[in-house]
């Protein structure tokens, strides 16, 4: 056997960084399933690659390591507290944000330096301004609060925070009720935290000194922080697949190397030199501009090529990203969670297997350009289906404009104006001036674009089967072309359907499916509940949820406020594939049921929208007919006896019957009968609503009632209950609400009578799926 030194290792690197991928999967997810991939794999390298033995033993040795490493991670991570502690030491450490009145940041408890998230309300302008000039990274302060346990995701498909903070070995948020500012003072003083604290102060310099859209870009792109960004903006540049462009990718990072490379040279430093400094500086530069995980790849790739290069060692790009991925991976083992970790190291490993052959071929810098993007979009669709279930349509052609314009022009220009900010101080009016139109002109654009009728395309999550076929059909689409390629063949076009079979199939899945669902969604204070018909017969939302708006001072406002439309029910929707409602009903006009309709319209294309028939509408009704009315949706009004037929359901409106005082009882009231049930769907409606349903229909015996008014005292009488005999209730309100819903009173009236209690505020979204005429319910307990 050839001793390890002379194995054919160099070039081959990417196999070990594949079973050290396999390692962290097997500790952390399934050890039987990887396991026996991983033996699979052995298995095709030794039969059909014919690889030496020694080098598989060297492979297993890798795989174990890493099964280890991440085994390690898990079993270290635990908390010291039981969550009844109420006095604490914070050091904070990083992501100290203050936006309006709320701060957050991320620290540690002191001396047992267990990792916390950390939230504190603001209590004054003037402490605002204390904590901002006072809290930098490195300082520690006293203060009370309160332990309390993230919660897992309480919707379908949603983001689970628990996991994303214990990923980040944090059990605990802390929700501070006292932060004794005079007892602040500077715990840590170290290069890592000096790093940071630059970072936040030159963050803030940009902020204070640049115009609004010039300091967002300015932010994101030297310093890695996009906290500036208009929401607006930043939403437009996602949906025409260009957001990357907002952080600092690993083609920024080469880019600043080699503008500082040549301004090194030609100032007469030597190259030996030279590499040494920038060897010692992306360190540095990875700190300041947030660690993200696109960067710090890019810094330790180039450490690799420039250090092996230095000590006259030949490595390939592909060594060199395949060390640096298993370096990342073995250090912080849950980063392979990471979006951007996923989408960083999928996209260049893709494009540097795709350089020699594929990239090669195309010779215009254009055409390269092109190539280069269509590979990206290709190789990460599996990952963006994942997380955001949409693709950019248009994502190649907007790459070609914009990679070039934020590389070569807006990029330079963002780093001279820095500069000169910091040496001179301030920068001429009319240059700011005209940077700040281009980076306006440029935001324009973007959201032009954005607007564009399929720009975004809703593909839902993968179901299962579907997304490990997308996982085996794309790798097998680059080889075949890549086949091609290397022959000089002409790629034949069905070839570039390949990938996009699994994106098809996702689409149709709907239309093929048996299956529905009925989904109370747990949008917090509010109601919003999704009706799914079998083979896409029909889809409908009643309410979108929303907060009630309560008048704040200017530095209370923030740039974006909490919109349960925005943030749960418009990505509930895009993970079911929903790119289309056939209704949306908006049972009346409170902000909590029809607060999010808004955010809904701007993404989710609507056939109709049905609203009460009434005179008085609220301020959020009439934004909300403006918007239809622009769109050109049919607006529909709410009449009693009118209804609609399905094959899978009946739908007829019980109320509003007449003009009521109280908003509340002239909601649309809806009686359904789907999956094998009937169900009473009651919005906010109150007593004297009840009583007119009660006076003016008759069979309404039913099985599942969605209690009105979030389960108030002022509504599901004695009487009512009497009329229609559930047997399920549901009652959709926020956990420790204000109002103190649901009602003690209300709930004993239904336990009395054996009816079956379901709530979001405890059990999260309320799922029934049903087949045919028989379903059952489903809990998201968080």
């Amino acid at each position: 056997m050839k001793s390890i030194r002379h194995l054919p290792i160099k070039g081959q690197l990417f196999y070990f960084a594949a079973v050290s991928l396999l390692g962290l999967l097997t500790s952390k997810e399934h050890p039987v399933v990887y396991g026996l991939l991983f033996l699979l794999c052995l298995t095709f390298l030794q039969k059909v690659k014919k690889l030496q033995v020694s080098f598989l033993l060297l492979l297993t040795g890798c795989y174990m390591i890493f099964t280890a490493a991440g085994y390690y991670e898990s079993v270290n991570f635990k908390t010291v507290y039981n969550g009844s502690e109420k006095s604490f030491v914070i050091l904070f450490e990083d992501g100290i944000k203050v936006e309006g009145d709320l701060l957050l940041a991320y620290g540690k408890s002191l001396p047992n330096n267990e990792k916390l998230f950390i939230k504190y309300r603001v209590k004054s302008n003037h402490e605002k301004n204390t904590i901002q000039n006072l809290l930098v990274p490195g300082m520690a302060c006293t203060a009370s609060g309160t332990l309390i346990s993230p919660s897992s995701a309480t919707n379908p498909n949603a983001f689970d925070y628990r996991k994303y903070l214990e990923r980040n070995e944090i059990s605990w948020l802390l929700e501070v009720g006292q932060l004794t500012l005079n007892t602040c003072h500077k715990r840590s003083e170290n290069i890592l935290t000096a790093l940071k604290g630059f970072r936040q102060q030159e963050v803030a310099r940009i902020e204070n000194m640049l115009p609004e859209e010039t300091s967002a870009l300015a932010a994101a792109l030297i310093f890695g922080e996009r906290i500036l960004f208009n929401p607006e903006t930043e939403r437009s540049y996602q949906k025409i697949g260009i957001v990357h462009l907002l952080a600092i990718s690993g083609l920024h990072v080469s880019l600043l190397i080699g503008m500082l490379f040549f301004i090194f040279i030609r100032l007469g430093v030597t190259k030996e030199k030279t590499e040494l400094i920038l060897m010692a500086f992306l360190p540095l530069y990875s700190v300041i501009t947030g660690l993200a995980p696109p960067v710090v790849r890019a810094a330790v790739m180039l450490l690799i090529l420039i250090g092996s290069r230095h000590l006259s060692v030949r490595t390939t790009p592909l060594d060199a990203i395949s060390t640096a991925f298993m370096i990342m991976a073995f250090f912080q083992p849950a980063i392979i969670y990471d979006t951007g970790f996923q989408l960083s190291y999928t996209v260049s490993f893709s494009l540097v297997l795709s350089a020699p052959i594929i990239l090669k071929s195309f010779t215009s810098f254009v055409k390269q350009t092109a190539a280069a993007s269509f590979i990206s979009q290709i190789s990460s669709v599996p990952i963006l289906i994942t997380s955001f279930h949409e693709v950019s349509v248009i994502s190649v052609f907007a790459n070609l404009f914009f990679v070039p314009l934020f590389s070569f022009v807006l990029l330079p220009l963002l780093l001279l104006s820095y500069i000169f900010l910091v040496v001179l101080g301030a920068i001429p009016t009319f240059y700011l001036t005209s940077l700040e139109a281009v980076i306006h002109h440029v935001n324009l654009l973007a959201a032009w674009i954005a607007e564009l009728p399929m720009s975004t395309l809703i593909i839902g999550k993968f179901e299962p089967a579907i997304l490990i076929l997308a996982i085996l059909l794309i790798p097998t689409f680059f080889y075949k072309w890549e086949g091609y390629m290397s022959n000089n063949s002409r790629t034949p076009l069905w070839l570039y359907t390949l990938p996009l079979i699994p994106l098809l199939m996702q689409i149709l899945w709907p239309f093929f499916s048996p299956n529905g669902q009925i989904v109370f969604l747990d949008v917090g204070q509010g109601d919003s509940i999704f009706i799914q018909l079998p083979y896409n017969q029909g889809n409908y939302l009643i309410d979108t949820g929303g907060v009630m708006s309560f008048t704040k001072e200017d530095w209370q406002q923030r740039r974006s406020t909490y919109d349960p439309g925005e943030k749960i029910v418009v990505p509930f929707l895009k993970s079911e594939g929903v790119r289309t409602l056939d209704k949306l009903i908006l049972t009346h006009g409170d902000a909590d049921h029809i607060g999010g309709a808004v955010a809904l319209l701007n993404e989710i294309n609507v056939k109709q929208v049905i609203m009460p028939n009434g005179t008085e509408r609220s301020e959020l009704e009439k934004q909300i007919i403006s918007i239809v009315q622009k769109q050109g949706t049919e607006i529909g009004t709410a009449k009693v006896g009118n209804g609609w037929h399905t094959k899978s359901g009946d739908f007829m409106v019980l109320n509003p019957i007449k003009s009521y005082e109280d908003r509340n009882d002239g909601s649309i009231v809806l009686l359904a009968s789907i999956g094998g049930k009937r169900w009473l769907f009651t919005g906010d409606l109150g007593f004297e609503g009840e009583k007119s349903v009660e006076e003016n229909i008759n069979g309404l015996d039913i099985d599942v009632l969605k209690v009105g008014h979030h389960g108030s005292k002022y509504s599901t009488s004695e009487t009512f209950l009497s009329k229609i005999k559930p047997e399920y209730a549901i009652i959709s309100s926020g956990k420790n609400n204000r109002y103190g819903h649901p009602s003690g009173e209300v709930l004993e009236k239904l336990k009395g009578r054996g009816v079956q209690i379901f709530r979001t505020d405890e059990d999260g979204a309320i799922i029934y799926k049903f087949y045919g005429n028989t379903g059952t319910f489903e809990l998201q307990s968080p």
